[in-house]
């Protein structure tokens, strides 16, 4: 078998020993190379010694107590400062990822998290890494399950399932589904039922929505009340309750302080919760940007969930 056809050819000189040899070249001796690399003098002549041997030719001639490099080592030195920029390039890249300066992130929600939460959460991210971009998207479930599949190195956020073999998800939070009415209309009353809600002015999802069949989940056997206005995302029934043009029931995320103050809000009886997810393509595992940004936006949730109202 010829010499070049073995499947892992032996460096010549080892990337110690490249290691070593540079810093000879740049120190102009023994004793200084060794002290930028902070070993013992000794160890840096006997592997200039080996590699000399290995090489079966002087890399530096000797005269009175200095080195002088060979024509070899001039254009050996060379190509080892080619690689070594490539090295140093390497390095710069891999602090950038690590400082959050290189990449971007790319995030996409579900409309009612796209009003506080996501918002909040990216807030939080940018003052970490104030130099990485960020791409911030609300979509319909309908459109982000396809910008999760085959955009780029999309991190999804959702409040709903996602069933597709190419799509993984983290769960990040679970949360109650609330009933709103307009102010002043749950009286003392700390949970609503679906009974409470009968015979008022109803406002509905379409059914083909996810958050129309967590609905229809919810009444189960019950009958539906027919709708005085349908809408496809909570934020638009939560700003119908605001107006006094009916009930609804909706998720948390699209009631800030304010709106509270507008309407009254209640958790359903019997509770029925969704869970916030992470969702990205099993094939493209989450970068470590994206990552961090999970990791804030989970802290964000549990934190408004220990302090939501009761």
């Amino acid at each position: 078998m010829n010499y070049d056809d073995t499947p892992q050819r032996r460096l010549t000189m080892s990337l110690r020993q490249i290691e070593i040899f540079r810093a000879i070249m740049i120190a102009g001796s023994i004793s200084e190379a060794a002290r930028s690399l902070l070993i013992a003098q000794p160890s840096v002549s006997r592997v200039l010694q080996l590699t000399e041997e290995r090489l079966g030719f002087l890399l530096f001639e000797r005269s009175r107590g200095r080195l002088f490099p060979t024509p070899e080592a001039k254009r050996i030195f060379e190509e080892v400062e080619v690689a070594y920029d490539g090295i140093q390039r390497v390095d710069d890249l891999v602090r950038a990822l690590v400082a959050g300066r290189g990449g971007k992130l790319t995030v996409v929600c579900s409309p009612s998290l796209g009003v506080h939460v996501v918002p909040r959460a990216i807030a939080r991210f940018n003052r970490l890494y104030p130099e990485l971009p960020v791409h911030f998207e609300p979509l319909t479930h309908n459109n982000l399950v396809p910008r999760v599949l085959f955009g780029e190195h999309y991190l999804g956020i959702t409040m709903f399932e996602v069933a597709h073999p190419n799509v993984q998800t983290e769960p990040l939070s679970t949360v109650p589904i609330v009933c709103a009415v307009p102010l002043g209309q749950a009286g003392a009353k700390t949970t609503l039922t679906l009974s409470d809600l009968h015979g008022q002015p109803w406002i509905d999802y379409g059914h083909d929505t996810p958050l129309g069949r967590v609905v229809g989940a919810a009444f189960g056997d019950m009958p539906r009340p027919a709708p005085i206005v349908e809408v496809r995302s909570a934020i638009s029934a939560c700003a119908l309750v605001q107006e006094g043009v009916g009930v609804a029931l909706i998720d948390p995320f699209c009631v800030d302080a304010l709106a509270r103050t507008r309407i009254d809000v209640r958790p359903l009886a019997p509770g029925r919760t969704l869970t916030v997810r992470a969702a990205y393509s099993r094939a493209e595992p989450l970068s470590h940007s994206a990552r961090g940004f999970l990791r804030l936006l989970r802290e964000l949730l549990d934190e408004d969930l220990r302090q939501a109202p009761h």
